[in-house]
């Protein structure tokens, strides 16, 4: 009898305990709970390994789960059903995965000729492309946009061509029997010419026009500013270690993802530090802009019909987190 009566006066402690200010079960459970945050291997986006192994998202108090995936276009539908709280995507394709209440917090890279188009070596030239199969992302991405401005730069319609859905993983697998060329990046693009392809032209080739970001969820970024603040100023610092400690951390990339080592490569990619953020989340002209590079491709997947509507940069552009201030900076 005493050992019931014990039990009960415990239970009621606990239960007074867990009513006090400050003391709600619900909030604790939201505090320990992980960021799950969805990401593919590409260069930009290797920081988020770091920040994982060499503890700086413990060192900032935020507790994250890094989802790897095989399939990039897996992780958008990911983010538009709420599997993830967050994603390392590109401008392009977030912007017309229509994901409600989404917000872009920063910038990790522009793409500068680490992606570009495959093909094989009967093509020249782009003049050369009509009548050929060529691999893209589906209608969702940016390669999709890169390869139409292409095309339009030398008077060549989408429909002189036939554009088909391939992965940037698979593009070297199936050529050149089922598509002639096919969008891609490292590390892939650099195995082309082991396979006896050419490159036809890269992302160098416009600067700018594909920046690659990190998003949240609307309801994550309202709910635990602190937690996406700490995943922020854990990136920065751990993209700064990996720039600064390449031999130690390229290693620790490569276990991560499965790749070789002398495959863990800048090249073709420029890492944005927090004060370039800071530059891409401002109104301007420049191309450095994400406002100005958002609307030229809100402005291309509208005009080919791929979209009625045009999503709200000033909604979804979030700098608050760059700028080190969370929910206080408006």
């Amino acid at each position: 009898m005493r050992n019931i009566v014990s039990a009960l006066l415990a239970a009621v402690v606990i239960l007074s305990f867990a009513f006090l200010p400050g003391c709600s079960h619900t909030d604790e459970v939201k505090s320990v709970k992980p960021l799950r945050v969805g990401w593919f291997p590409w260069t930009g986006w290797y920081p988020i390994v770091v920040a994982e192994k060499k503890g700086f998202f413990e060192k900032h108090g935020v507790e994250v789960e890094p989802v790897l995936y095989s399939a990039y276009t897996d992780i958008l539908s990911d983010f538009a059903a709420a599997k993830v709280d967050g994603v390392h995507g590109g401008l392009y394709e977030l912007l017309k995965s229509d994901v409600p209440d989404m917000k872009i917090v920063l910038v990790t890279d522009y793409s500068e000729g680490g992606e570009g188009l495959v093909v094989t070596e009967d093509i020249k030239d782009p003049g050369d492309l009509v009548g050929k199969r060529i691999g893209i992302q589906g209608s969702l991405s940016g390669s999709e946009f890169i390869v139409t401005t292409l095309l339009r730069k030398y008077g060549i319609s989408r429909t002189d061509l036939s554009l088909v859905d391939v992965g940037p993983e698979l593009v070297l697998e199936i050529m050149p029997e089922q598509i002639q060329g096919g969008y891609t990046w490292e590390p892939f693009l650099s195995k082309a010419a082991e396979k006896g392809y050419r490159i036809l032209f890269t992302t160098a080739d416009t600067p700018g026009m594909i920046p690659d970001v990190v998003a949240f969820q609307g309801h994550i970024v309202s709910d635990r500013p602190d937690d996406v603040q700490a995943f922020v100023d854990a990136w920065f610092e751990a993209q700064d270690y990996w720039l600064s400690h390449r031999e130690e951390c390229d290693p620790i990339i490569a276990e991560a993802t499965g790749q070789q080592l002398e495959d863990i490569s800048l090249e073709g990619c420029r890492p944005l530090s927090r004060k370039e953020n800071v530059v891409a989340f401002q109104r301007s002209d420049n191309p450095a802009s994400l406002y100005e590079t958002g609307t030229r491709q809100i402005d291309f997947f509208i005009s080919v019909g791929d979209a009625s509507t045009a999503p709200d940069l000033s909604r979804i552009l979030f700098s608050n987190f760059v700028l080190g201030g969370g929910e206080t900076h408006k």
